[in-house]
């Protein structure tokens, strides 16, 4: 079920994707926190944050400052103020769960989400220009191609999508060459009507991992062979589209919806896996490492 959240100020509506095990979270803060970071992890997996920024909203004309997480399994979460956790939350699928923040005035605690642009720094045209990272003292960046990271599954047999990579940003930024030898493509019509159940089945889990790895929503596409996925706005979603396209995953883009392949002959640790990493690689070079 899609929800619309009050409207982010210059922006589209956030679009909160819950339903069955899937819920959200909004943190109401102060003005103070406008443009710094909030992470959550699942309760004890400190190792497994995903964050947001605090922005600017507007309802019935007064300013309102939150961050959102608009998908996240159900569970008990921790949040997070850099380095030292803050408030516990529950979330429940279906539900949006909301955590008063509006005491905290005091913005140290907390990393700023996009710096300004330093001076002479341009957003790389091309997919292949690696951005600054802003962890860089952490660990050296390796170019060589980067070995591909093992399943891992949830108690319950499904894929964890959002767990196997242990670090986003090596993900990112030491992956080396595309992440395919050749293109790969959406299923053409025909394909698609001759299986309709193994075309179904391939779309919920692609939907599925592409919401755990970017907090995005997916949306159902009338076009045989595609899935889509909705982001933040156009400018996001076309410099994906270029540095999806760059690891060879055939992709397209109409405004802020990016349309990924899909077939009913995909697998899970092949084709499946092939369209999540390469959209969980790039949508963290977006998110974390460009500067807009």
């Amino acid at each position: 079920m899609a929800v619309a959240s009050p409207e982010r100020i210059g922006t589209r509506h956030v679009v909160l994707d819950i339903g069955d095990e899937i819920g959200a979270l909004i943190v109401h803060t102060s003005e103070a926190l406008l443009g710094r970071e909030i992470e959550v992890s699942p309760k004890g997996s400190a190792g497994k944050r995903t964050h947001t920024d605090v922005l600017e909203r507007r309802i019935n004309g007064l300013p309102v400052f939150a961050a959102v997480f608009p998908s996240l399994t159900e569970g008990d979460y921790s949040l997070w103020r850099e380095i030292v956790t803050g408030d516990e939350v529950t979330i429940v699928g279906g539900a949006v769960a909301e955590v008063d923040w509006r005491g905290i005035t005091d913005s140290s605690a907390f990393r700023v989400a996009r710096p300004e642009r330093l001076p002479g720094r341009m957003i790389p045209d091309a997919p292949g220009a690696i951005p600054p990272r802003r962890d860089a003292e952490r660990k050296p960046i390796s170019t060589a191609p980067m070995a591909s990271a093992p399943m891992r599954y949830t108690d319950d047999g499904q894929v964890a999508w959002d767990q196997m990579w242990t670090d986003f940003c090596d993900l990112a930024l030491a992956g080396g060459p595309p992440h395919r030898p050749s293109v790969l493509e959406p299923a053409d019509a025909g394909a698609v009507r001759a299986a309709p159940e193994d075309y179904e089945r391939v779309l919920g889990e692609l939907e599925r991992g592409l919401r755990l790895v970017t907090g995005l929503a997916t949306l159902p596409c009338e076009l045989p062979g595609w899935v889509g996925l909705e982001c933040e706005d156009a400018a996001a979603a076309a410099w994906m589209a270029r540095a999806i396209t760059a690891e060879n995953v055939r992709v397209r883009r109409q405004g802020s919806l990016l349309l990924l392949p899909a077939g009913p002959d995909f697998r899970r640790e092949k084709e499946i896996k092939n369209v999540i990493t390469a959209v969980a690689k790039t949508y963290h070079y977006w998110a974390e490492h460009l500067y807009d």
